[in-house]
């Protein structure tokens, strides 16, 4: 290595370009001409540098003659020296043929402009190709490193390193971080450490410590070189404390690196809308068009994917002169290696810096997401084996606040892109249609122990009450969940009158949450009699989510319809132009669903309710039966309002949605109140 000089400036680089000196008047002797010392002579040399340099630019010099260095020689020194240098392109130029003021010596000034994958800048320099006269009389290049790049001596090699740009914080509600840097352990096998044991058995016995894929990982660790760093995973620092720590210290070869990145608060916290970070694959990188680098740090997933072009930043790089023996060690420890000068996690001794491109950080995102009610939804589902969901949108903001999927959900985003029968929770859809024929939450409908629609038998649960049946209120059959009484409007309600009540309610409306969701679905065109009859009270073909029926019930609150949002950083959404509803929901009808929906509360099967403050909480359960079963299992419903949070409760496989989804239902919304209390 030559003696350090000072680092350049961000974005530029050292030159020693050869700069002539002044103007000077040349009297031309006819001894001079026939000479042809100190003045170049029509052949200067310039046909030989040029041809030099396209072979440069193009990577291959093994045709050229280079004196004592043959081609093939020189073309495995260039190769060495820019093998660290990944995906960068040269493009190289004459820019000047000099005359040295030594006989049979000229010096060829070489452009260089290195096309670095990942940063807009280029890298440019001049460097000096030095040419001498052959015994033919033709002028050839003579090899040194230094052709390269002024900075280089023998054995010294260019490192083209990718410095990842901070990566921008995710924020939730408040103002509150939700995603952002934070430490961890990288645990993997140092096959340089090994001591002679076996590298596949290291490999699992370490995948068995940190429960991940054994035959995976003892293939990579295999394959790997003798002295290369294989991660297996990495882990939160509370992760790696909860490891069994002398089985863990056990493993041969085992080597752990600190670390950062990109985490929620915790492990699964909103998974499903937050997404991940990874690094870029080759894939990745290939279908960029040369905005991603090797390694660096994409979007999977949930926002961090949708939004990775703000989130990422733009990485620097830096390009680097390097011995290069360490090039072959840092290769070796890597396993394969990576061009880009990204290790894979292998540490890599630093080199002279000869170029510099500073990263740009990326942006912040904020959302809607309450980070305590958040935690709180998960906690409370922590215990269902089913798939399950929560809920949570602000009625007088659509915000969306909490959106919780249970461990039964196995990583599936049950809350936003679950497509189940709603049950009983859709009769706040076929009351809402039941107003707009001219009924009130005071008309009497009739509510017998069973009916007959299309052929088809339709009983009330076994538990419904026998003192609602018969004549009963609107009121009454809504709050007792009398099926008979809603089936039996299925003559007088179309199944496009049905639609369109849904619609009125945010049902299958289109919604740009930032992430994928379900919106829900209810068949606008004539049904089958019998499916028609069912739809009534949300069976047959009628599919809704947890996001949807949450955004259904903060509209009855609100009195108007609620489109859900999650993004709440300004301008990062197309506003929505799809059309709204036919025929809106009104202030007047969703007064009377909220009066109806009280009375669930007050009297029907969601009494639970009654114990949060002030007791003025709305809703409605809903059962929905499916499989063949007998008898049928049940998906589980809960929809509810209290003091500005609608909330749906959902469980795939649960018992009466007063039963399962009542107590979730009751302990957010209390949450809720007390965090707005404090």
């Amino acid at each position: 290595m030559q003696t350090p000089r000072p680092a350049p400036q961000p974005g530029t680089s050292r030159s020693r370009r050869r700069r002539p000196g002044p103007a000077v008047p040349v009297v031309l002797t006819a001894a001079l001409l026939a000479t042809g010392c100190s003045v170049l002579s029509p052949d200067d040399g310039r046909e030989a540098a040029e041809r030099t340099a396209a072979a440069l630019g193009a990577g291959s010099v093994e045709e050229l003659s280079f004196g004592p260095v043959e081609g093939a020689a020189a073309q495995d020194r260039y190769e060495r020296i820019t093998a660290r240098l990944g995906e960068a392109t040269p493009a190289v130029e004459v820019s000047a043929v000099e005359d040295t003021g030594e006989e049979g010596r000229r010096e060829a000034t070489l452009a260089w402009s290195w096309d670095l994958p990942g940063v807009e800048q280029d890298w440019v320099y001049d460097a000096v190709l030095p040419l001498v006269r052959t015994g033919a009389g033709d002028w050839a290049p003579e090899w040194s490193p230094a052709v390269v790049h002024p900075g280089l001596a023998e054995g010294e090699a260019l490192r083209a390193r990718t410095v990842a740009a901070d990566r921008g914080d995710i924020l939730g509600a408040d103002g509150e971080t939700l995603v952002t840097e934070r430490p961890v352990r990288r645990l993997g096998i140092d096959r340089s450490q090994l001591e002679g044991a076996d590298p596949g058995e290291a490999a699992r016995r370490l995948a068995a410590a940190v429960d991940i894929d054994a035959d995976a990982y003892a293939e990579a660790v295999e394959q790997a070189g003798p002295e290369a760093f294989v991660e297996a995973l990495p882990l939160r620092e509370e992760d790696f404390r909860a490891l069994d720590a002398e089985r863990t210290a056990a493993v041969p070869g085992l080597l752990v690196l600190e670390d950062e990145m990109p985490l929620a608060p915790a492990r699964g916290f909103a998974a499903d809308l937050l997404g991940g970070v990874g690094e870029a694959t080759a894939e990745d990188v290939a279908d960029s068009g040369g905005v991603l680098a090797p390694g660096t740090a994409v979007g999977r997933g949930g926002v961090q994917e949708r939004f990775d072009d703000r989130l990422r930043g733009v990485p620097g790089v830096v390009v680097e002169e390097i011995v290069e023996e360490v090039v072959e060690e840092v290769a070796d420890r890597s396993g394969e290696g990576d061009a880009s000068g990204d290790d894979g996690g292998a540490p890599q001794p630093a080199g002279d810096p000869l170029f510099e491109v500073p990263p740009r950080p990326g942006e912040p995102l904020t959302l809607t997401l309450d980070r305590d009610l958040q935690s709180t939804a998960e906690e409370l589902l922590a215990g269902i084996d089913s798939p399950s969901a929560v809920v949570a949108v602000r009625p007088s903001t659509g915000e969306l606040v909490a959106s919780a999927n249970g461990p039964g959900s196995e990583g599936y985003s049950t809350a936003l892109l679950g497509q189940y029968a709603p049950g009983s929770t859709f009769k706040v859809v076929t009351a809402l249609a039941m107003l707009r024929k001219g009924d009130t939450p005071g008309t009497v409908v009739q509510c017998p122990p069973s009916t007959t629609a299309a052929g088809v038998r339709i009983d009330n649960v076994e538990s419904y009450p026998a003192e609602f049946t018969g004549p009963v209120t609107l009121t009454e059959s809504l709050a007792h969940s009398c099926n008979t009484s809603f089936v039996d409007q299925h003559e007088r309600i179309s199944q496009a009158e049905l639609a369109g009540a849904a619609a009125a309610l945010g049902l299958g409306a289109g919604t740009d949450l930032g992430v994928p969701v379900f919106p829900g679905t209810v068949p606008e065109e004539e049904e089958d009699p019998a499916q028609h009859a069912v739809a009534m009270f949300g069976q047959g073909r009628t599919l809704v989510s947890p996001l949807s029926m949450a955004g259904l019930t903060a509209s009855v609150a609100a009195g108007q319809l609620v489109t859900p949002r999650l993004i709440g950083t300004e301008g990062l959404l197309e506003e929505d132009a799809a059309p709204g509803p036919q025929e809106p929901l009104t202030a007047e009808e969703a007064e009377q669903l909220r009066t109806m929906m009280r009375a669930v509360v007050s009297s029907g099967h969601l009494g639970v309710l009654q114990e949060l403050e002030p007791d003025t909480a709305i809703g409605k359960t809903g059962t929905a039966e499916f499989g063949d079963e007998d008898p049928p299992r049940t998906h589980s419903w809960v929809v509810a309002e209290h003091e500005d949070l609608a909330v749906a409760v959902f469980v795939e496989d649960g018992d009466l949605g007063s039963v399962t989804g009542g107590p979730i239902a009751r302990d957010l919304l209390a949450a809720a109140s007390a965090s707005a209390a404090d």
